[in-house]
């Protein structure tokens, strides 16, 4: 009986970061005086006029996806009301569209020191951070979110990952845990909370949470793979099969799903199953090796009558 060709699931790539992105905010807050530069309006009315009419102008630049354009706006908005923490949290949100969480960092910082008990922004800075490997830093704002804001769901969800990432796994599952108390059919968390239980080898349990979490996200091949890795473990072969027919038909063209489909119908010795699955396998991803290996030993042991019959599959 072969071994088993699993392609690999990375849990760590899963699980980090599809932590949810910090939501976009206004900029449409009280404005703060200052003393005037010399390239700004001295009259306070006039400053008011041309802040808003830049943070219309940056507003107008985002929602057309010119971003950079829409940051110079913000950044000349942020000369003129320098205490307007939704102006800096606005810039790192863009910032963090571009990937330049560096950037990002820094802006959402900024807001921060404005205003310190704001939530959303703690979150943000720990979304950003989580993104540049800062899992410490990452990890400290997310629980500072927490601190301010005991409801919300995505800073759990946040920290889960990173502890995850970290190895704590303890602490992930009791911040999955946390998601779950307050939203049992909460679909992320079911899923986070299964390849967690999948990586420590508790398949029972694993398999439980995914088995929930498809049932409120069945179109998620990822969440497929990974209850199909559970199905394994537990010699469970027809229920891993029919799950890698479902994952096939989501993506017809995963060369790596016709390599498990055909893996598990020669462990059920059905051959001609298996040959048709590793042929479909090389019609997407011509001169796979394992594919190619795969056909030429059942060749072997198949009479020459019975070699070009495909069963579906």
């Amino acid at each position: 009986m072969s071994k088993l060709t699993l392609f690999g699931i990375n849990l760590l790539l899963l699980a980090g970061l599809t932590a949810i992105a910090p939501a976009p905010t206004t900029a449409k807050t009280t404005i703060a005086q200052k003393s005037p530069k010399a390239a700004l309006p001295s009259s306070p009315v006039k400053k008011r006029k041309l802040l808003e009419k830049l943070l219309q102008e940056g507003q107008r630049l985002m929602d057309t996806g010119k971003l950079p354009a829409a940051i110079a706006k913000y950044q000349q908005a942020a000369k003129i009301s320098p205490k307007n923490a939704r102006i800096y949290s606005t810039m790192g949100y863009i910032q963090a569209l571009q990937k330049n969480y560096s950037a990002a960092v820094v802006s959402y910082r900024r807001a921060i020191a404005v205003a310190p008990n704001h939530a959303d922004f703690h979150y943000a800075l720990g979304y950003c951070l989580g993104q540049l490997r800062d899992n410490a830093g990452a990890a400290a704002a997310y629980r500072r979110t927490i601190e301010l804001d005991r409801n919300n769901l995505n800073a759990y969800l946040g920290l889960g990952v990173i502890s995850f990432r970290l190895r704590d796994y303890d602490g992930a599952a009791e911040a999955y845990q946390q998601v779950l108390n307050r939203d049992s059919n909460n679909a992320y968390a079911n899923e986070l909370m299964g390849l967690l239980l999948l990586e420590q080898g508790e398949y029972d349990a694993a398999g439980a949470a995914l088995q929930k979490a498809v049932t409120q996200a069945p179109n998620n091949p990822k969440l497929l793979q990974a209850l199909a890795k559970v199905w394994i473990a537990q010699g469970n072969t027809p229920a891993a099969l029919m799950t890698f027919r479902q994952i096939a038909q989501l993506e017809p063209q995963d060369a790596r799903v016709y390599l498990q489909i055909g893996d598990l119908l020669k462990q059920q010795n059905d051959l001609n199953g298996a040959l048709a699955a590793y042929r479909q396998a090389l019609s997407i991803k011509p001169n796979l090796p394992v594919a190619q290996k795969a056909i030429r030993e059942i060749l072997m042991t198949l009479p020459a009558s019975n070699r070009g019959t495909e069963p579906q599959l």
